[in-house]
């Protein structure tokens, strides 16, 4: 069995792009208490930290189909996981 692939952001991807597609993943009904302004957990708590978490939910949403990790190709999928201290990604 292959190693489990995590939907991220690519390099170069600005803020603004990624508050796009963490509000629009975010009105796809993921669940969005984990990324919330005020959870502890996200550190840094960067727009690119929770759109990352938000855009891999999507992702694992659909049941890992590479078309769901596109976001107008600002995302990619990769098998490196980006999780640090608490933040969990898979």
């Amino acid at each position: 069995m292959g190693k489990k692939k995590i939907c991220v952001p690519k390099d170069g991807v600005g803020d603004a792009t990624l508050q796009k597609n963490l509000d629009w993943a975010c009105g796809q009904g993921i669940d969005r208490s984990p990324i919330q302004p005020d959870v502890v957990w996200i550190e840094p708590p960067t727009v690119r930290s929770r759109a990352t978490f938000a855009m891999n939910s999507y992702h694992r949403r659909k049941g890992d189909i590479e078309s769901a990790c596109d976001f107008r190709s600002t995302a990619q999928t990769t098998t490196k996981d980006p999780s640090y201290g608490k933040c969990k990604y898979v």
